[in-house]
């Protein structure tokens, strides 16, 4: 297939859609069909493999109705003795490189996952087909051209992001902002100043990275422009002029400066819990929604949003998808003999599921159950011309806090819960304890300065918001008889410094703040270190 950059030199741009967006096109049917042929060229790998005979529990399908009915499901653990070691002996196919997880979705550390040259290549098409998306209103209409800055503000190789990076560069011969050899050697703080620092003078086209970096950046926009003092940085002509006509747009809305005063930005891409959360205020500052999609290390990029910004199409050619459903999994949770059934991906009708892939291109994953669920929220959508069902986010498997049965608390749950509020906050962890023998749900907070913010004024927020959303919520006061929310108010700053000793101690990017979502009480000791405790 062409090389992207070359039909966007070309002027080819039906092409370029077609490449990289045609996906939506596609009848369930005609989704079923690829993923089929692709498992089916993935088994010849697969059955010449003895690694993956193993993963296979000793059997070698010919089928994808064989594969399905004989394969068992897997998790990380039955790969780890040999991906943890970065061993190449009887693996599909000879890894062209090898990306790490972050450590914080195992209790065993980082995974090792190897990727083959063609698992590399295809990296780079869902990053430009979300280039294309978050920068039109209709389809078909193509904005991305020659010379585009990009500024990539996520963690650099072995991590896959990083290799994410380096294909798209590969393919679209994109500009980043600073250039991925100058960038992968500075810290992701400085690296993320720099491209912003770069974005002064040379402009700024798009944008991928954390939904809160972008957030936070905006807030110290309308916090410092009206008081910074120019520095001799600022004394170039090109800088000057975007200066200067932010200032007048600045002006004339009665506003301090934004970021969309300065850059037009055609595009911006991100993932993760806090893109919902951050949305509105991204937009608000940088005059863009972002555009959310989810990847994995294990499996590379799964699916994204389209130019209405609404639910997530996954992609035919990425992995090959199956899913358990939410009653499923629960049934098999407390009946570990109850055998699992799952659903295809044009099978699936409204509800939440566990996913559940197997990859391409050589890789090694076979009925892989990563420990993420999604929902489906609704079957097709007509403004997008798609009829395959649309999907979102709902949760990590151990990022759920269940309330006796009556209530599921999800990460976004409770950050928009938080956020509902008027609380001023730095940042949370929520925690399900049992405390005197009753199950209860504990919210550490870190109050930003607010001397008119009290233990029961934020306690008192916080309990009427989670009545307000949800039923079930009363529903457990009732059953318990008694109040269900613990809240742990936290001296200002708190977060920041377990972040400094994570640096200090030389912890990675993933690891420098605690997970929202059931810390471990190791984190929790390390994290109360350097708190004030103070229980309501």
């Amino acid at each position: 297939m062409e090389n992207s950059y070359k039909l966007i030199e070309e002027g080819r741009k039906d092409e370029l859609w077609k490449k990289h967006c045609g996906y939506l096109k596609l009848s369930r049917s005609e989704f079923r069909e690829i993923q089929e042929r692709l498992l089916l060229e993935q088994l010849r790998f697969l059955c010449k493999s003895t690694f993956s005979i193993r993963m296979m529990g000793g059997n070698a399908p010919s089928t994808v109705e064989e594969f399905r009915n004989i394969v068992p499901l897997t998790t990380f653990s039955e790969y780890s003795d040999i991906l943890n070691d970065k061993k190449d002996d009887g693996l599909p196919m000879e890894p062209y490189v090898w990306a790490r997880t972050s450590g914080q979705s195992s209790d065993q550390g980082p995974k090792w996952i190897p990727y083959t040259k063609a698992m590399f290549d295809h990296l780079s098409d869902p990053v430009i087909g979300a280039m294309l998306m978050s920068s039109c209103s209709e389809t078909g209409v193509v904005n991305l051209e020659r010379n585009d800055k990009f500024l990539m503000a996520t963690a650099p190789p072995p991590y896959a992001s990083g290799y994410i990076a380096r294909s798209t560069r590969d393919n679209l011969e994109a500009i980043f902002l600073p250039s991925l050899e100058e960038g992968e050697k500075m810290s992701y703080g400085e690296r993320v100043a720099a491209g912003f620092k770069l974005a002064l003078e040379q402009g700024l086209d798009y944008f991928m990275g954390i939904s809160i970096v972008l957030a936070r950046m905006g807030e110290q926009f309308e916090s410092q422009t009206s008081n910074s003092r120019p520095s001799k940085e600022l004394f170039n002509l090109a800088i000057l002029w975007r200066l200067l006509r932010a200032l007048v747009i600045s002006k004339i809305n009665n506003r301090p400066i934004l970021p969309k005063d300065i850059w037009k930005l055609k595009g911006i891409m991100s993932g993760g819990t806090d893109t919902e959360i951050y949305k509105d205020k991204i937009e608000y500052y940088w005059g863009k929604k972002p555009l959310e999609g989810f990847a994995c290390t294990e499996g590379g990029n799964l699916g994204m949003q389209s130019w209405n910004y609404k639910g997530m199409t996954f992609f035919p050619d990425s992995v090959f998808f199956e899913f358990i459903t939410l009653e499923d999994y629960d049934r098999n949770k407390e009946d570990p003999s109850y055998l699992l059934k799952t659903y295809l991906y044009d099978e699936l009708e409204e509800g939440i599921y566990e996913l559940v892939f197997s990859s391409f291109y050589g890789g090694v994953f076979v009925r892989y159950r990563i420990g993420d669920f999604f929902e489906v929220i609704s079957n097709d959508d007509n403004e997008i011309g798609t009829e395959l069902p649309q999907m979102k986010f709902y949760s990590r498997i151990s990022g759920i806090i269940d309330l006796g049965g009556l209530l599921r608390l999800t990460e976004r749950n409770i950050w928009k819960t938080i956020e509902a509020t008027d609380i001023k906050y730095n940042d949370w962890v929520a925690r399900k304890e049992v405390i005197d023998s009753v199950t209860k749900l504990h919210i550490y907070i870190d109050i930003k300065d607010d001397e008119n913010t009290t233990n029961d004024s934020v306690h008192l927020t916080l309990n009427q918001k989670l009545s307000e959303k949800f039923a079930e919520y009363n529903d457990f006061r009732e059953m318990i008889g008694a109040d269900p929310l613990v809240v742990t108010i936290l001296p200002t700053g708190s977060f920041d410094s377990y972040m400094k000793m994570q640096i200090k101690a030389g912890a990675d990017l993933a690891h420098l703040k605690p997970p929202h979502m059931q810390p471990s009480d190791a984190i929790m000791e390390t994290l109360k270190t350097v708190l004030y405790e103070n229980v309501i």
